[in-house]
C-alpha cells in the first residue's frame, strides 16, 4: 500500500502558488527580467577597442579651433586620460599633457600646425593619443541643462610616424561622447558654477576617451538619473 501524503488546505494552497509562477513570472517579465539577468550575468559591458602598447604616452588635446573656453581645460581632459589608463594598468609611463600643449603653443602657428608625431618626439614619447575636440557644451539645444562633448580619438606612433588605431580609412578617428546628467540650474548663474561644470565636463570625456582602451560597463548604475548637484 502506497504512503499518500494528505493534502491539508495549506499544501493546496502552495500547489497552486506553483502551478501559477510562470504566469507570474511571464507577467512580471518586463520588471524583472532586465534585473535578473543583471544579477546572474553582472551589467553589460564593452569590449576594449584596442591594445596599447605600454609605451612611454602623452595625451595631446587639440582645441585648434577653441571650442573650449579654457586652455586649461585640455590640460584636464589630458590628465584624466592618461590617470586613468595608468590606474589600469594599461600603460607604465606617461608624460605631462601640460608638457605636449606647452611645445605646441611655443613652437606652433596658425598657418603652420606642428605635426603630431613632433610634438610626441619633443617631449620623449613613443605612443601619443590624439584627441581633437568636436563639440563641449553645458547646455542642449533648447537651454536643457544637460551638458555633453564629443571628440575624435587616434593613437599615433611616434617613432614610426604612423597611425596605430583607428584604421587609417578612419578619417576622423574614433568618435567618443558623453552626456551628464542634467545640472542644477543655479550654477550657470555665476562664473565659478559654471567653470565647475566645464572641469566636470572635461574630465567626463577624458574618462570615456579612455575607456577606448579597456573593457568597461556600458552605463554606470544611476549615471543619467537625477540633477547633479
Amino acid at each position: 500500500m502506497k504512503n499518500e501524503i494528505p493534502i491539508t488546505p495549506s499544501l493546496a494552497g502552495l500547489m497552486r502558488a506553483i502551478a501559477l509562477l510562470p504566469m507570474v513570472i511571464v507577467a512580471s517579465s518586463c520588471n524583472f527580467l532586465v534585473p535578473a539577468a543583471y544579477m546572474i550575468d553582472g551589467p553589460p559591458s564593452i569590449d576594449a577597442q584596442y591594445t596599447l602598447p605600454d609605451q612611454k604616452t602623452v595625451v595631446f588635446v587639440d582645441d585648434r579651433t577653441n571650442i573650449l573656453s579654457r586652455t586649461q581645460l585640455r590640460a584636464v581632459i589630458g590628465d584624466k586620460v592618461a590617470t586613468d589608463l595608468m590606474k589600469k594598468g594599461l600603460v607604465t609611463e606617461t608624460i605631462a599633457s601640460r608638457d605636449a600643449l606647452s611645445i605646441a603653443r611655443k613652437d606652433e602657428t596658425i598657418e603652420k600646425p606642428m605635426p603630431i608625431s613632433e610634438i610626441g618626439q619633443r617631449v620623449g614619447a613613443e605612443t601619443i593619443i590624439y584627441v581633437q575636440i568636436r563639440e563641449f557644451a553645458l547646455s542642449e539645444p533648447g537651454g536643457l541643462a544637460r551638458p555633453s562633448a564629443l571628440a575624435s580619438v587616434k593613437v599615433i606612433d611616434v617613432t614610426g610616424r604612423s597611425r596605430l588605431y583607428p584604421p587609417a580609412s578612419e578619417l576622423t578617428g574614433q568618435l567618443v561622447t558623453t552626456n551628464m546628467r542634467e545640472v542644477e540650474n543655479d550654477l550657470y548663474q555665476s562664473t565659478s558654477g559654471r567653470r565647475q561644470i566645464e572641469d566636470t565636463l572635461a574630465a567626463e570625456i577624458g574618462a570615456e576617451v579612455a575607456k577606448l582602451f579597456y573593457k568597461h560597463e556600458t552605463t554606470e548604475l544611476g549615471k543619467n538619473l537625477g540633477v547633479r548637484k
